[in-house]
């Protein structure tokens, strides 16, 4: 589409150097216009992401140009007169501080002969270079869409990328016979265009399939020397999940076992993520055999680019990345304390199924008197103390702080109910007695929300939908699925 740009756009971060907020000329999809809308909306948050400040970064590097630093967050250039038009990407180069994506591309392409080599083909590379960005800044808005509208919003880029964008390049490559899409030398749309099929191909990788001369593309420009060395790892180029993250895939058997506080820790960050089944054996097997299993056990989550294993270890780079973990040293020694205390009892829950017949009664008159004699009361004082988690509510905020331990400690309260649900009946801070008020209520200092734990956590939007029914949470392991976990990990 064309554009007429009107005043100064709040954020110049697509790709290609798409304007935001420019005014649009000749659009006719009603629907583009309200996708745009919907993400615009979270646009001012994003700042120095994949597209943004890569796209010059990707220009600088595949030429060969290697001065491009990346500058520690919290600087300030606003203030010291370096930002124009109080906007990013900026780009200091060749004593000036350049500002606005287009006119940093225009000028890296111009002095590095990547614009053509007379005005009809500069005239071809921005009009090629204006269907790239198109297609680049739907892929660049698509993390930002509410969460009921990225179906859609994928929906719609896919099916934009195969019967216009992508049909449109393969077109003017197979026209001229060439190996680039103008002049038959390298210019900054065929970078550009490469850039956009690596996240093409990170949306879908069967979206290339029918595209051949793409591909060919794709693998000549990937080839130069310059290009292949920006492709290595440890490079500048941004970690593509930064802006548009996988989902979290998780590896273990479809029953609760250890990777039940996983899915539930997850959930309660409002983290989507997927699942991989443990069916066979040979499923285990293959993990072993192909390195994904460190330590040759599960559970296994693939996240941010790592394979991680080990309960403990999973569990604390979830708290830690989606703020779970205390604010300080101190409240996460408390959590952590807790935590053990909550794994401890959960512990002997999650191996009672694994006893032989003549010996589980023993074990359950075990884990109900540990319940009700060592675990349940320690954790009720705690919330009578009010010292971590939901437990407190700043007076000056009056905004709950929910901490991994909570989800941890409330997803353990349904398991003793389970085995027997008169256990919480004396732990009024844990789970109140009826009548008992669920309000906060002002103590000295702090507004104590230790009432009713269980139904408050559980109440929080994201903890709600995982406690429905058709979540990914798990049922209690029941006999056949136990003989099957049996098999799959060689049980005697």
């Amino acid at each position: 589409g064309g554009h007429a740009q009107v005043g100064a756009p709040e954020l110049d971060m697509g790709l290609n150097g798409r304007h935001h907020k420019d005014a649009r000329t000749n659009r006719t999809d009603s629907t583009d216009e309200q996708q745009q809308h919907n993400c615009r909306q979270g646009l001012e948050k994003l700042r120095d992401t994949h597209h943004g400040g890569e796209t010059q970064a990707s220009l600088l590097q595949w030429t060969g140009q290697n001065g491009v630093h990346p500058v520690a967050p919290g600087c300030s250039w606003s203030g010291d007169g370096s930002l124009l038009f109080q906007q990013v990407p900026m780009v200091e180069i060749d004593g000036m501080k350049l500002v606005q994506t287009r006119a940093i591309l225009n000028y890296i392409a111009n002095k590095y002969n990547l614009y053509g080599k007379d005005l009809k083909e500069r005239a071809l590379i921005d009009m090629y270079g204006e269907g790239v960005a198109d297609l680049g800044e739907m892929i660049l808005t698509m993390p930002l869409c509410p969460p009921d509208q990225k179906d859609a919003k994928v929906a719609l880029i896919k099916e934009r990328a195969v019967n216009r964008y992508l049909p449109a390049f393969e077109k003017v490559l197979k026209s001229h016979g060439q190996d680039y899409l103008v002049g038959n030398s390298l210019s900054r749309v065929d970078i550009h265009l490469v850039e956009l099929l690596y996240y093409v191909e990170e949306l879908d990788s069967s979206l290339l399939a029918n595209f051949p001369l793409l591909k060919a593309l794709k693998a000549r420009v990937s080839s130069l020397p310059n290009v292949k060395k920006f492709l290595q790892p440890g490079n500048l180029e941004k970690p593509r999940s930064s802006i548009m993250p996988a989902k979290p895939k998780l590896y273990y058997f479809n029953a609760r076992g250890r990777m039940e506080c996983i899915r539930w820790l997850l959930a309660a960050a409002g983290v989507e993520f997927e699942e991989k089944f443990i069916e066979a054996p040979a499923d285990l097997e293959k993990l072993k055999t192909d390195g994904s299993l460190l330590f040759q056990q599960v559970p296994l989550v693939e996240i941010d680019g790592m394979k991680l294993v080990q309960t403990r270890a999973i569990l604390n780079y979830i708290a830690n990345k989606y703020n779970l973990y205390g604010k300080d040293l101190k409240e996460r020694a408390l959590i952590d304390m807790y935590g053990e205390g909550v794994a401890d009892l959960g512990e002997m829950i999650l191996t009672m199924p694994l006893c032989p017949p003549d010996q589980k009664d023993a074990k359950v008159a075990l884990i109900k008197e540990r319940a009700v004699n060592r675990y349940l009361p320690a954790f009720e004082k705690v919330s009578g103390c009010s010292v971590v988690g939901v437990l407190r509510l700043e007076e000056k905020e009056k905004t709950s702080s929910v901490r991994a331990v909570d989800i941890h400690l409330v997803e353990l309260l349904y398991y003793v109910e389970e085995l027997d649900s008169s256990l919480l009946a004396n732990f009024p801070l844990l789970k109140p007695s009826e009548g008992r008020p669920t309000f906060p209520i002002l103590e000295p200092k702090i507004w104590t929300l230790g009432l009713a734990l269980k139904a408050r956590v559980s109440s929080l939007p994201n903890v709600k939908k995982f406690l429905q029914p058709g979540s990914q949470r798990k049922p209690p392991i029941d006999e056949k699925a136990l003989e099957e976990a049996k098999k799959i990990f060689n049980i005697k």
